[in-house]
């Protein structure tokens, strides 16, 4: 059960979120943040020391959010083919979405302002990078689809770097770049090719 202290936390990182791609985060205080929410500064320091581990904390809800909804369009599909199908086109859907806001955020910032903000964007790419992996091991490890070779850590390590490197390759050259390829067309020769992989 979802407490009021939960609820409250949450209206917190979606205030500071909005606020965040309105003036950018390093504009934002925690004044900002609690007019955004209606509650006083002091309620504030309860959930949270400083508006650095706001911004912390609003990187790792976007994280969760990416991993819940791959996890939900993978645990939709029926094979494992289709299971792979569903985390590199979810991946790209949710990339793109997510490209939009910090584009947004990074071009409200001075150079000095993104240099001091780039290791809370590395974690949040090491915590995607580590739910990836995690959801892909419970694709493959569903008892419907179970494949013929079960990867071990290392090789579970090395296709969820290979998967998710192809998946930011095929939308940086296709959104980015304008490139011509159709990326559902990619997704599914990369999503067959690890299929091949798993089930030779």
């Amino acid at each position: 059960m979802i407490s009021q202290d939960d609820i409250i936390h949450q209206e917190i990182l979606q205030a500071a979120l909005r606020l965040y791609r309105k003036s950018g985060p390093t504009k934002i205080t925690m004044d900002n943040v609690a007019k955004a929410t209606g509650r006083s500064r002091s309620s504030l320091y309860y959930y949270f020391k400083d508006r650095d581990e706001i911004f912390q904390a609003v990187l790792d809800r976007i994280a969760e959010s990416v991993a819940d909804e791959i996890r939900v369009a993978v645990a939709a599909a029926v094979s494992l083919n289709e299971r792979i199908y569903a985390f590199c086109l979810t991946k790209i859907k949710t990339s793109q979405e997510w490209k939009r806001v910090f584009t947004a955020i990074d071009q409200l910032m001075s150079a000095d302002e993104k240099s001091k903000h780039t290791k809370y964007l590395d974690a949040l790419h090491q915590k995607l990078i580590y739910l990836e992996r995690v959801i892909l091991a419970e694709a493959m490890s569903a008892e419907s689809v179970q494949p013929a070779r079960i990867p071990n850590n290392a090789e579970l390590d090395m296709l969820a770097f290979i998967i998710s490197s192809g998946i930011r390759g095929i939308r940086r050259e296709i959104y980015d770049h304008n490139d011509p390829h159709d990326a559902k067309v990619a997704i599914q020769l990369l999503s067959d090719m690890t299929t091949k992989w798993l089930q030779p």
